[in-house]
């Protein structure tokens, strides 16, 4: 199955803001087809324009990653609208993506945000 060009174009956008293993968490995790693809191009850009000043402070400077609970939009509406992920604001860049109902006993280190 090939993709078509189109498809490459969006694939090499999001590939921009996510590394390869944040791609591959979010298909296991997700429907890839289900999520409208201009909003996964364009939520890198969503976190920056919303936390950019917050990021700047050094009050962030110990946090080299934060978790992200986003809305997408979406196409299937039966699927969650809501993604977690895994962000690092000096890379801008989405590192990997969580399940949306985390493990109550696992340890988590990270601030979290809502875009």
């Amino acid at each position: 199955m090939t993709s078509t060009e189109p498809d490459q174009a969006i694939m090499a956008a999001i590939e921009r803001h996510w590394t390869i293993h944040a791609l591959r968490r979010f298909r296991e995790r997700y429907n890839l087809d289900d999520y409208d693809p201009a909003s996964l191009i364009d939520l890198v850009d969503r976190i920056e324009l919303k936390y950019r000043a917050a990021f700047a402070s050094p009050y962030w400077d110990p946090y080299p990653r934060v978790m992200v609970i986003a809305k997408l939009t979406r196409r299937n509406l039966s699927a969650s609208s809501k993604v977690r992920i895994v962000y690092q604001p000096r890379e801008q860049m989405i590192v990997t993506v969580l399940p949306l109902k985390l493990d109550p006993n696992r340890r988590n280190k990270l601030k979290t945000l809502r875009v």
